[in-house]
């Protein structure tokens, strides 16, 4: 997997560097990206830390505002002090010949090399490239972003260095004398070696491996010039009296053998449909299906209600929707939607709605991929930049939409108008998740605050706060019934709370650090659990005791979704694929 480092200094572009991450992020995937290379653990060699980062590093975005030299102290800008991480970060990705790009933020030059210490002075002289801080922002993303995906192609593409194939057969043995003759001689005269005393120091070796074959010839009998060599065949030689017994001399007798012969071969393959439609239905946690096609993460997947159809949103931009029942990709839907991070059917099954983190909420026809309407942020002013939508959910009558934000609100929407009705305002962190519970006029939303929130859909005011969590939240779960509601984030905990009166029921200890998906079955008694354990987990809700793992992905687990009926479980990885299983 490829690995790109971001390079920033905290009071010259904090802000901007986290939506540059978040970005990147959309389109990579969050395992690719690290941003804090200085977010050294206590007691380490920083220099040590960053070198290490480094050697996994395949590009190094070097993100420069108006302050990146560092404010003087004393006369002496940081950049010129020896122990400033932004420094070393560049100094060590120079030193390892790591791609770098620098990132100019807004109307920021570059340094010059006069400003630059001796150690950096080439870093003056990369090729740079612009992101702007207001509405071109998204189109100096997009062109950053291709200039990284042709290095990464070379990147892949490239041979390691020094890369040699190894000789086979008796070439290796005749080889092996000479090779530790070169690896024993001195690293400097290493190449003289290998041309001249190499080769002298090897002779004794590769006569040996010329007698070897010499006498290996020499001990083989001869073959009979006269007689011709008999054909090589893998199957076992068939005695002459059986030869009329399976193939008859008489024509009619050989049509008589191939109609039994067919008969058994039709009778074989019968029985093996039989079995395949008899176990169509799978054991329980078994996979049945594996849908491949997108070209990013998977990191949302819904069912429709009538659990005929999957939709799948990914990274790469797009939603697929698949036939349920054998697996067959029915349409691929796209727009102007940037990453798709949350999908949701309506209740009575006429629409889909999905969110996207270009802030963008689009609505779809069901039954033909068509867009019905999009829902978008109203701007007061052209600069200011909608936030992202992190999740969606619908209420029970179809007819309104709540999203969850970037910007640490929910907001809910009339769905046939895409009128905004209502801003439910009180986290403070991006929330992450949002859910309806069955009644229709209650929301629940987690966040990266901490808290889980239930809220009066008609009066926007707070019902009650779960803060149960010991760190973000970045999945919630409410049973079909309403009366469970579960959560889960960073960490390995999973909570789940009585809806009605907020009490702690019990914490489930997952083997998944962070939790990114939850999802009840039908009927409430059982959890799904995914997260970086490739693994789905499957709990007891109610006794709080893991019944199975189902294993096959072969990345972290984004997203989980039952089917209405209870009979299946869909899940999206960030291996590209929906994952279909039984379970019942």
């Amino acid at each position: 997997m490829p690995k790109i480092s971001i390079s920033y200094r905290r009071a010259d572009s904090e802000a901007m560097t986290g939506r540059i991450f978040d970005r990147l992020t959309a389109h990579y995937g969050k395992d690719v990206i690290f941003r804090d290379i200085d977010d050294i653990p206590p007691g380490i060699d920083f220099r040590h830390h960053i070198n290490e980062t480094l050697l996994k590093t395949n590009i190094l975005l070097a993100v420069i505002g108006p302050k990146w030299l560092g404010s003087s102290r004393g006369g002496l800008e940081r950049i010129q002090e020896e122990s400033d991480p932004v420094r070393v970060e560049v100094e060590t990705a120079l030193r390892r010949r790591v791609q770098i790009i620098p990132v100019l933020i807004g109307n920021t030059r570059m340094p010059s090399s006069d400003q630059l210490p001796p150690s950096l002075k080439d870093f003056a002289f990369r090729n740079a490239v612009k992101v702007d801080t207001g509405q071109d922002f998204d189109y100096h993303m997009d062109r950053l972003i291709r200039s990284m995906d042709a290095i990464l192609s070379q990147t892949k593409s490239s041979p390691p260095s020094r890369e040699t194939k190894m000789p086979t057969g008796s070439a290796a043995k005749a080889s092996t004398g000479a090779n530790q003759a070169v690896d024993a001689s001195a690293e400097t005269p290493r190449k003289k070696d290998t041309g001249g005393r190499a080769a002298a120091t090897d002779t004794g070796s590769r006569a040996a491996a010329r007698d070897t074959g010499s006498q290996a010839a020499a001990e083989a009998p001869a073959a009979d010039p006269g007689k011709e060599a008999a054909p090589f065949s893998f199957l076992p030689a068939i005695p002459p009296a059986w030869h009329n017994t399976l193939w008859p001399e008489s024509r009619q007798a050989r049509i008589l053998r191939l109609a039994i012969g067919g008969g058994i071969a039709a009778f074989l393959l019968l029985l093996s449909i039989v079995v395949t439609v008899s176990n169509s239905g799978g054991e329980r946690g078994q996979r049945l299906f594996t849908l491949s096609g997108h070209l990013g993460p998977v990191i949302s997947v819904a069912y429709s209600p009538n659990a005929r159809m999957i939709a799948s949103g990914s990274f790469d931009k797009s939603i697929k929707v698949w036939d349920a029942g054998n697996g067959q990709l029915l349409r691929t839907l796209t727009g102007d939607a940037d990453a798709v991070s949350s999908l949701a059917f309506s209740p009575d099954g006429k629409w889909l709605a999905s969110g996207s983190l270009d802030r963008t909420i689009f609505i779809w026809d069901a039954a033909t991929g068509k867009s019905i309407r999009g829902l978008r942020y109203d701007q007061t002013y052209s600069w200011e930049v909608p936030p992202s939508v992190w999740s969606i959910a619908i209420s029970s009558d179809s007819t309104k939409i709540a999203s969850g934000s970037a910007d640490s609100t929910v907001r809910i929407w009339n769905e046939a108008t895409g009128e905004l009705l209502r801003v439910l305002k009180g986290h403070t962190d991006v929330v992450t998740s949002v859910a309806y519970l069955p009644n229709g006029k209650t929301i629940v939303s987690g966040s990266k605050d901490g808290t889980v929130r239930l809220w009066d859909a008609d009066s926007a005011q707070v019902v009650r706060t779960l803060t149960g969590h010991a760190g973000q939240v970045l999945s919630i779960a409410v049973s079909p019934d309403g009366k469970k509601i579960a959560a889960g984030g960073s960490g390995n905990a999973v909570i789940i709370w009585n809806a009605a009166n907020g009490q702690e029921l019990r914490t489930l200890n997952s083997e998944s650090n962070p939790v990114d998906a939850l999802a009840f079955s039908i009927d409430g008694e059982a959890i799904a659990i995914g997260g970086t354990n490739s693994a789905i987990e499957v709990w007891d809700a109610d006794a709080g005791q893991s019944l199975r793992k189902l294993p096959g992905h072969t990345g972290s687990i984004r997203a989980l979704a039952f089917s209405s009926d209870g009979h299946h479980l869909a899940s999206g990885s960030d291996d590209k694929t929906v994952g279909v299983w039984s379970a019942n």
